[in-house]
């Protein structure tokens, strides 16, 4: 799917909510009139529609909106010529017809409409490469199992979102509605930014990884009462443990140390020796001494935490050739 068309089914579900300016009804229907690819796909939405029995929305008049569009359309070619839609002005009727196949009350192929109102997507459901857009813009990319639901009116007061999985969220900015992801007891909550959320149902804490913007988590007790808040900024990863209860701010330092010691996994993928010892003496708290002349040279390896120091040692010092001697606990390569 295209981003013009995650655009034109946002805008659509706008027009269907009543929620749309006069200017976003221009635009709309001005895509609409752009080709016949748009037309057909209107007319998918018309024949889902017709196969659901969800209610039709109160939705705006569509001969007054269009009367509305038209004149909009006359006044802007008086004025500049700047909006060129004679096939639309030509076929008003049919264009009225495709306004009409509009009271279609979801995403063609992709979002589930429930009759409570709660538009829900799992993201084993989503299956295109682009991210999952959002009524406002706000794009997530999931990283795996996870779903996220919101109200249909998202965004006409508020932007709530309740969410559980991981997703890399890229939130459109609005200072007057702040973007709230609910996550059982902890609420994170943005006014536009991109972080890396970690919310998986069995996990025992919540994490975010800001990239940038800012950050509010919050922490509640069972009737939603707010017992303690954090702010995080870029580069450090808030963290609600479940289990305690408890809000707390890493750094990036932190976190690097805490992902090495957790995954016991040595990935080096075209790494110069120099970082590659420093990470050994750190992991296996062993001493090694690398003369400055080997220090850029550079090695792809994978090794783990159960593999002994010396084997590994060993084998970096065999691929380049290198001879290594232990000599009071020190490993020395030369």
């Amino acid at each position: 799917m295209t981003s013009a068309n995650q655009k034109y089914d946002a805008l659509t579900m706008r027009y269907l909510d009543g929620l749309c300016s006069d200017e976003e009804t221009l635009s709309l229907l001005s895509w609409i009139a752009e080709s016949e690819a748009n037309q057909a796909r209107f007319e998918s939405f018309k024949k889902v529609w017709e196969l659901t029995a969800f209610p039709m929305p109160d939705i705006l008049n569509v001969d007054a909106a269009l009367a509305s569009v038209n004149a909009k359309i006359d006044a802007q070619e008086e004025q500049a010529k700047t909006v060129q839609m004679p096939w639309l002005k030509r076929n008003y009727k049919y264009v009225s017809g495709i306004a009409a196949a509009l009271v279609v009350a979801l995403f063609v192929g992709f979002l589930v409409t429930r009759t409570d109102s709660t538009v829900m997507m799992a993201a084993s459901d989503w299956t295109h490469e682009t991210p999952y857009m959002l009524p406002d813009g706000t794009a997530v990319s999931f990283g795996g199992e996870g779903q996220i639901a919101y109200d249909k009116h998202f965004n006409q007061n508020s932007r709530s979102v309740d969410f559980e999985g991981v997703a890399y969220f890229d939130v459109a900015k609005d200072a007057n509605k702040p973007f709230v992801i609910h996550c059982g007891k902890t609420d994170v909550e943005v006014l536009g930014t991109s972080f890396l959320l970690d919310a998986r149902k069995e996990a025992e804490r919540v994490t975010v990884d800001l990239y940038s913007g800012k950050v509010r988590m919050t922490c509640k007790d069972k009737k939603g009462n707010v017992l303690s808040s954090i702010e995080i900024l870029p580069s450090e990863r808030g963290l609600y443990d479940i289990t305690q209860g408890e809000l707390s701010i890493m750094t990036y330092p932190e976190v690097k140390d805490e992902e090495l010691k957790r995954d016991h996994v040595l990935d080096f993928n075209d790494v110069s020796l120099s970082t590659i010892v420093e990470t050994l003496e750190y992991i296996f708290e062993a001493k090694i001494e690398l003369p400055e002349s080997h220090a850029n040279e550079k090695l792809t390896a994978r090794f783990t935490d159960k593999d002994p120091v010396e084997e590994v040692v060993e084998t970096i010092a065999t691929v380049f050739g290198f001879e290594v001697a232990k000599t009071d606990g020190v490993y020395v390569i030369r």
